[in-house]
């Protein structure tokens, strides 16, 4: 009877390993300084390290061949090959896991295109090795499209090892109807309830209003900068927990050894969306755009490990790791089932993440366009990736009396996981791929955003410029030549009436009347004399003011300029008449004699 129920109790602790879906907590607080001697920090130095050229040239054929065994030994650990290896082997292959998948990742990293930007790091202190355990999730699951839960149990009595896949946790299949010879305790806990789901929700910064994207995709424009939230429901992990605590009363002594946990999360623009994350600064900034939070209210018992994370424009990885430090005694809270059990028991079921500060540049997905006589719309879809993966493994042993001695049996148990999409937020696209029969890609927790941008067709019109004016042209009016004689006429610009001479003489014919009757018009009488403009009157000598005044008809004649009454003709008309005068009286005298 003592073999059958340590047989139970064994088959149990297959169950355990489902504590690393325990709520993930961020806390931002900062650790003691001092370094922790344990895989994770291992893990981390060596990927600082590796990070220099020189340094990942130099470890790469070393580490080809020990992540190799490295992975070999992680599968080893949560595979059913697992029986052929003792605890010290499995902890060695965990140290090289650790270790070699830095390198390789550091090898990776150095064979990238030139072209792809760095990801952003921060430094952090680590983190008291008293208050957390090693995290190797980089390692143990490396794909971050892994969705579904793994559950792995090795002991002398019993291997478990069996996979529930997305599809098995939308019906009503039970983990016995995988795995036979489960107590019923166990085996009827339905698939479904042991696999973790998520959901993506978006809102503008600094807005609480999140919208899950469920009913039609969110409207998002480049002015504007966004928040992304993670929700994520680990209530799974509870129910496996407390399954296995209720086969009886002897499973709260089971001893768990050499704990290992971790979890990583990653959100990345898909290849129909443009846009970029935050690139934090600091350690502070990135604590103000990345935080970790209950959502429910309880305790969290996990943090963000800001130094392990790495951040770019188009994705970010966000690496979590155990947080034991608000407890007194932190290692006493994992070192039996049942004080494990009561830890997951008491934090959050519900968390939740939020980045900030995301911008959205472009959509190039499923693209439509209507135009109008006046402007052409087009709108264009693009998606949001979100992936969160995590594992758990231990080693298990229990000290069993049989007859008049002691034994320990001793197992080890491992739990991998990836969260599927919620099914009530499903993403807008995802829901519309399923009404059309397509159900690929409808597990991947996925967020849809909408651009839509308007095209004027109108040219607006240009206003005409007003021409300037010319400037009329000054006429140039010939002066005639002085009283001497002899000189050329000016062709100078005539000058302003300022420059008249300001006693020129009485000119001929200036000031007669004006005959008031038609019977006849003198040339010229009507003609307008020009008016003289009033202008500054100029300094210094005018040609001719100070000329002497002439009376001589013939002379002043000669020198008159700008005669506009005429005086020359009327001179010539006088002499004629003067003449004709003259010979008159002569012929009369003649007729006389």
């Amino acid at each position: 009877m003592k073999k059958k129920k340590l047989k139970v109790q064994v088959a149990a602790l297959a169950m355990t390993g489902a504590i690393v879906a325990a709520p993930l907590t961020v806390r931002a607080e900062e650790a003691s300084t001092a370094a922790p001697a344990t895989a994770s920090t291992s893990s981390t130095e060596a990927s600082a390290t590796a990070a220099a050229p020189a340094a990942s040239t130099a470890t790469t054929p070393a580490t080809s061949t020990a992540a190799t065994t490295g992975t070999g030994a992680t599968a080893t650990g949560a595979g059913s090959g697992a029986s052929t290896g003792t605890s010290t082997e499995a902890t060695a292959g965990t140290g090289a896991t650790a270790s070699t998948g830095t390198a390789a990742t550091a090898t990776t990293e150095a064979s990238a295109p030139a072209a792809v930007a760095a990801p952003v790091t921060v430094a952090e202190a680590p983190a008291d090795p008293a208050t957390t355990v090693p995290n190797n999730v980089d390692t143990v699951v490396p794909d971050d499209n892994k969705q579904g839960t793994d559950i792995v149990a090795e002991t002398p009595i019993l291997n478990v090892d069996t996979t529930v896949t997305p599809e098995e946790a939308k019906g009503e299949g039970t983990i016995g109807d995988k795995v036979q010879g489960l107590p019923a305790v166990l085996g009827n806990v339905k698939n479904k309830d042991v696999v973790m789901q998520g959901d993506l929700s978006i809102a503008k910064d600094n807005s609480i209003d999140f919208d899950s994207t469920s009913n039609a995709a969110h409207e998002v424009n480049k002015e504007d900068s966004y928040s992304l939230k993670a929700d994520l429901d680990v209530n799974a992990v509870n129910n496996a927990i407390n399954a296995s605590a209720q086969l009886n009363s002897l499973m709260k002594t089971v001893n768990i050894d050499k704990m290992e946990t971790g979890l990583r999360s990653t959100f990345e623009m898909g290849r129909d969306l443009e846009g970029s994350f935050h690139l934090p600064t600091d350690l502070e900034d990135a604590k103000k755009h990345y935080e970790l939070s209950s959502a429910d209210g309880s305790p969290m018992m996990y943090r963000i490990n800001y130094g392990n994370s790495s951040f770019a424009k188009d994705k970010v990885s966000i690496a979590m790791d155990l947080d034991l430090s608000k407890y007194q005694n932190p290692k006493a809270e994992i070192s039996t089932f049942g004080a494990l059990n009561d830890l997951i028991n008491k934090s959050a079921k519900k968390i939740q993440l939020i980045m900030k500060g995301i911008k959205f540049n472009a959509a190039h997905g499923n693209v439509e366009e209507t135009e109008t006589a006046t402007e052409k719309t087009t709108s264009a879809e693009g998606t949001i990736r979100g992936t969160l993966v995590g594992y758990m493994k231990a080693d298990v042993s229990k000290e069993v009396k049989v007859w008049f001695f002691t034994t320990t049996v001793t197992g080890k148990a491992a739990y991998n996981w990836g969260a599927i999409q919620n099914e009530e937020g499903r993403d807008f696209v995802a829901g519309r791929d399923r009404v059309a029969g397509n159900d690929n890609g409808n597990n991947k927790v996925d967020l849809t955003v909408k651009m839509t941008t308007v095209e004027n067709k109108i040219k607006p019109v240009e206003p005409i410029q007003p021409e300037e004016p010319v400037q009329p042209v000054i006429p140039v009016t010939p002066v005639a030549p002085s009283n001497g004689g002899g000189n050329t006429p000016s062709l100078a610009p005539a000058r302003p009436s300022s420059s008249t001479p300001s006693n020129p003489g009485t000119v001929l014919g200036e000031s007669r009347p004006t005959a008031s009757t038609p019977s006849g018009e003198v040339l010229g009488e009507n003609r307008v004399a020009p008016v003289a403009e009033t202008v500054e009157k100029k300094q210094g000598a005018v040609l001719g003011e100070s000329r002497p005044s002439v009376k001589s008809v013939s002379d002043r004649a000669s020198i008159a300029t700008g005669d506009y009454n005429f005086t020359g003709l009327w001179a010539s008309l006088f002499g004629i008449s003067l003449a004709s005068l003259a010979g008159f009286v002569v012929l009369k005298k003649k007729e006389q004699q």
